[in-house]
């Protein structure tokens, strides 16, 4: 989140937050800052500096919540009385929340961050409501900026754009011959005497040309396609390719859906665009000039009448345009929704089965579906609203040209046939007039989709390999080395982490749920990287060790079991994709799935379903550690891998386990404590920090937090087989 917005010109060098308030402490509108560094906090009003305070002179600070307006405060340490600094509407509340506890963690533990890791979904600039952070705004992103770039995107693709224009440009000017034929045909070919051999001629020229026009628009439609389908094959390939490289930090700010449209729909869009509107633009353009310059030297005066509506049709279009931006990304952000809601109960049809919840689903849907048509209907009908007054405009021009022509053809000024060709001609220039006019529609909804592909394209790899990063044949010697983490700085979920795990030992991490145990997990799978302190492996830190070289060697069994909609071979092959059939039936065999899968209908060849739901869940559990065995991983990874299942389903999935643990290092986090009974070491966890390490044994007689995690699951086991004798 951006806490450092709005700086006033005489504010400190070294300032690190600056938020704009505006209200006095009376409550009237005011114009301020709150700014603040490691030291002191300044505030600024319309008149420059008004106040400063010491940091260290608070030990609390919040954000106070009222009726219609909130206050930033700081709670003294010297007589414990709340200090207001400034007030603020509604609009900055998320901002002054987020720096209120930066400030208060500053104050309780010493320890400064200067950016906030929140996500923020408002807009810095105007304030918008944004669909997640990072989000770009429809109504503050640049245009010009978007454009430029899809010009270069284009380019890479000139061979066959310039072809594609230049055919076009060639069929064109093939009928702008046509007028002039017409002319030569009133004038000359129809007088007293009709002249049947000039006649002749001319139907001549206009079947070869239209021959000519049937020849080149062939070629022209061949390479559009190659131009179509070359740009949407690379565009989304270049999103995928980002999408597998971006963090779940990232990921944790958009749904499926939101990205799925991405890749799909906003991908189309501007594919359409620019390689059909975008190359129509350029032929249009070159028409309209061309066509211009052609009236002009056949009667300048009739060509000023036709021309003189187009600059005031121009500026109504670019005013058009700023307004249906706007409404086309509102209709994208419900579009987004309603994908996102359709993702999320296709994925949950069981849970909405179950609880009967059909007919409610089908009238939220419904409601959400009405949102997306209202979206689209306030856009389209503003355009169709706002389009006939442009046409009107042009309209004005040519009733001009045709009163005024016909006077000069009863006049004898002009002949009977310039007067046709010049109609002609003027039709000929409408044509193109009226196409630009239509492009604000076609170009915002491109713009919309663009933003939304850049967006994705421009996101950061935070955890990308560095240009030293090193290939390492892991052994499997893990240090935690004074590692701190959290998702927000100020609200640590592991602090100050040490740790030694031995190559082959198997270590168990145990602690009340939330305490940090997934997050160590996640750590060393490096779905995130530390806030402070480092992990290494065999001495490495993996930060400089490259990603596949890590994942390599890193085998994971989960909980939440996920396989693709594929068959078992497949999802067992997954973990090494030219396996034989003979090394993925063993490492079935060893997971003890292959009597369970010889028996499914085809084996191996069985499609097991949308993330393996025909399976049970100890199947779908054996084919995701028959998967990990295929690996040969050096370091495996347990995360509650047995937790959902009954005691004797879980009895032959520990089995299995048993088998894939041998030789290898594993860290493994289990709901029942009784699972790790057997590991090398447990690594206790409580509140953010290693409690304990030791054996069961060695534990269970210290009689810590090891000691109560364990008697209060014995407690609750006693009182369940009561319950249920």
């Amino acid at each position: 989140m951006n806490l450092k917005i709005s700086i006033p010109k005489d504010c400190p060098e070294e300032i690190t937050f600056s938020l704009p308030f505006d209200l006095t402490e009376k409550g009237e509108r005011t114009e301020g800052h709150f700014c603040a560094d490691r030291e002191k906090i300044y505030i600024y009003g319309r008149d420059g500096l008004e106040n400063t305070f010491e940091i260290k002179k608070y030990y609390s600070f919040e954000v106070f919540r009222q009726s219609g307006c909130s206050m930033i405060r700081g709670r003294l340490r010297e007589n414990s009385k709340w200090q207001m600094f400034c007030c603020f509407t509604q609009t900055h509340y998320i901002r002054f929340a987020e720096l209120a506890k930066l400030l208060d963690f500053y104050a309780k533990t010493g320890v400064f961050s200067e950016k906030s890791d929140a996500l923020e979904s408002n807009c810095p600039k105007c304030g918008i409501k944004l669909p997640h952070e990072g989000a770009e705004c429809p109504f503050c992103t640049k245009k010009a900026g978007t454009a430029r770039r899809l010009v270069s995107r284009l380019m890479n693709y000139k061979k066959y754009f310039f072809i594609s224009v230049a055919t076009s440009i060639l069929s064109y000017a093939a009928s702008i011959v046509s007028p002039s034929l017409y002319r030569v045909v009133v004038d000359d070919v129809m007088g007293d005497v009709p002249d049947m051999e000039l006649f002749f001629i001319i139907a001549g020229v206009v079947v070869g040309l239209s021959l000519l026009i049937s020849v080149v628009d062939g070629v022209r439609w061949k390479i559009d396609i190659k131009l179509s389908v070359n740009f949407i094959r690379d565009l989304r390939k270049e999103l995928f390719d980002k999408i597998q490289m971006i963090s779940m930090r990232s990921f944790a700010k958009r749904t499926s859906g939101d990205i799925i449209r991405r890749v799909s729909d906003d991908a189309n869009i501007l594919k359409n665009f620019l390689t059909g509107q975008g190359k129509a633009m350029i032929l249009n353009v070159v028409a309209l000039i061309t066509i211009s310059v052609i009236a002009v030297c056949v009667n300048w005066k009739l060509a000023l009448l036709v021309l003189i509506p187009i600059p005031v049709a121009s500026v109504l279009t670019q005013k058009i345009m700023r307004k249906i931006g706007g409404l086309y990304g509102r209709w994208w952000r419900k579009v987004c929704n309603s994908s996102k809601y359709l993702n999320d109960i296709i994925s949950g049809q069981r849970v909405v089965k179950s609880y009967g919840s059909e007919e409610r689903e089908v009238k939220r849907y419904t409601g959400i579906s009405q949102q997306v048509a209202d979206a689209y209907s306030d856009a389209e009908c503003t355009w169709y609203l706002l389009y006939p007054v442009l046409r009107y405009i042009l309209a004005a021009g040519e009733m001009f040209m045709l009163y005024f022509g016909a006077s000069m053809v009863l006049d004898l000024s002009i002949t009977l046939g310039e007067f046709v060709q010049f109609t002609g001609y003027a039709s000929m220039l409408y044509g193109p007039v009226e196409w630009l006019m239509q492009l604000p529609r076609s170009l915002s909804q491109a713009m919309v989709s663009a933003g939304k592909i850049f967006e994705i394209l421009d996101e950061p790899i935070d955890l990308g390999d560095h240009e030293d990063a090193v290939d390492l044949d892991i052994k499997g010697n893990i240090v935690f080395d004074n590692v701190s983490f959290g998702y927000t700085a100020y609200n640590p979920v592991l602090k100050n982490i040490s740790c030694d795990i031995k190559q082959g030992e198997m270590i168990g991490i145990v602690g009340h749920s939330g305490v940090g145990k997934s997050t160590m997990i996640n750590l060393l799978m490096r779905l995130y990287d530390p806030t402070s302190g480092s992990i290494k492996i065999d001495g490495v830190d993996l930060r400089d060790m490259k990603a596949e070289s890590l994942h390599s060697k890193l085998g994971v069994v989960l909980q939440e079991t996920f396989l693709f909609n594929g068959t078992v071979f497949e999802n067992i092959a997954y973990a090494k994709p030219d396996a034989t059939f003979e090394e993925v039936v063993q490492a079935a065999k060893i997971a003890d799935a292959h009597d369970f899968v010889t028996r499914l209908p085809d084996g191996y060849n069985t499609y097991v379903g949308e993330k393996g739901y025909s399976l049970s869940g100890g199947e779908r559990q054996r084919v995701a550690i028959a998967r990990a065995i295929l690996r040969d991983p050096r370091i495996l990874i347990l995360d509650e891998a047995t937790a959902s299942l009954d005691t004797q389903t879980e009895k032959q999935i520990q089995t299995a386990l048993n088998r894939l643990i041998k030789g290898r290092t594993t860290i493994a986090i289990a709901h029942r404590l009784s699972t790790l009974s057997s590991a090398d070491r447990l690594i206790v966890l409580d509140k953010g920090k290693v409690a304990e390490i030791g054996t069961h044994t060695e534990l269970m007689g210290r009689k810590g937090v090891y000691y109560r995690l364990v008697m209060a699951q014995r407690t609750t086991a006693a009182i369940k087989e009561a319950a249920n004798a």
